[in-house]
C-alpha cells in the first residue's frame, strides 16, 4: 500500500512540474514587431490559396482541381490562418504601445502558415506567380 502512495506522489510531482513548465513556455515574451512580421506572413501562402479557389470556382472545376481538398483541407487551414493572424493583429491593436507580447501568438501563425504550405505542396498548387 506505501509503494502506491509513493508512485502517486511521484506521479503527481511530475505532472506539477510539467504545468509549471508547460506556465513558463506559455507566458514566453517576444517583440511586438516579431508579432506583427509574423502576421504579414501569412499573406503569400493565402494569397496562393484563395488563387486557387478562384481557379476551381467556375462549375465545372478545371481540370486539376480537387473539390475534396478545398473543402476537407484549404478552406479550414486559411480558416485557421486568418484566425491566428486576426488574434495577432488584435492584440497588437489593443496594446498600441506594448513592447513584447506573447510567443503563442508567433507559435499559432506559424504553424497554420506551415500547415497550409504542406497543403499547398501537397496538391501541386503554385504559390508563386
Amino acid at each position: 500500500m506505501r509503494i502506491k502512495s509513493l508512485v502517486a506522489v511521484a506521479a503527481m510531482t511530475i505532472l506539477l512540474g510539467s504545468c509549471a513548465a508547460l506556465q513558463t513556455l506559455s507566458s514566453t515574451q517576444v517583440p511586438m514587431s516579431a508579432i506583427i512580421v509574423a502576421g504579414n506572413s501569412v499573406n503569400a501562402a493565402e494569397t496562393a490559396a484563395t488563387a486557387y479557389l478562384r481557379y476551381c470556382t467556375p462549375n465545372p472545376s478545371p481540370a486539376g482541381c480537387n473539390d475534396d481538398a478545398i473543402k476537407n483541407k484549404i478552406v479550414p487551414a486559411v480558416k485557421s490562418l486568418r484566425i491566428a493572424r486576426d488574434a495577432a493583429e488584435q492584440f497588437a491593436a489593443d496594446n498600441p504601445n506594448a513592447t513584447l507580447g506573447p510567443s503563442t501568438l508567433i507559435d499559432a501563425i506559424t504553424t497554420s502558415v506551415a500547415a497550409l504550405q504542406a497543403i499547398l505542396v501537397q496538391y501541386n498548387i503554385p504559390t508563386k506567380s
